[in-house]
């Protein structure tokens, strides 16, 4: 009985820490709020030397175990190949690569968070190029 209320309790305490990530959502509303703040995604060129990259970052910098790579691969290569397939858009129609863009990469991160967990998916959303560096780093294929 003791260990049935323990993992009751642990599987509650889990799911409370779950729910205070929150996944970046879907931007909504008018098409001109969607293109305001847009940021050209950089190219990603090839996308199993992209996909190595993000995740070896990602792996030193949030000090992952070796057992997350493998799954981290498999969910950055696949959204990385999704991406490739809508960059296009970008130039001619900013407002069409948000609506695609946004709910392939509200999956990805879902699959990251399920993967890391909650406390290194807190610390990826905060390795989120900005400025100058948005050109630059691998992580950009990701956030942008």
């Amino acid at each position: 009985m003791k260990k049935i209320i323990a993992i009751l309790l642990f599987s509650a305490a889990y799911t409370v820490c779950q729910a205070q990530i929150p996944v970046p959502k879907t931007v909504s509303g008018a098409s001109g709020s969607l293109t305001k703040n847009f940021i050209k995604p950089p190219a990603i060129g090839d996308i199993g030397t992209t996909t190595n990259g993000i995740v070896d970052m990602l792996g030193s910098k949030l000090s992952l175990p070796d057992t997350q790579k493998p799954k981290l691969t498999d969910a950055v290569s696949g959204f990385l190949k999704n991406k490739q397939s809508i960059t296009g858009l970008a130039d001619k129609d900013p407002t069409g690569y948000l609506s695609k863009f946004n709910p392939m990469q509200s999956d990805l991160f879902g699959k990251m968070k399920g993967i890391m967990g909650a406390a290194a998916f807190t610390k990826f959303l905060g390795l989120k190029p900005s400025g100058s560096s948005v050109s630059s780093s691998l992580l950009s294929n990701l956030f942008f």
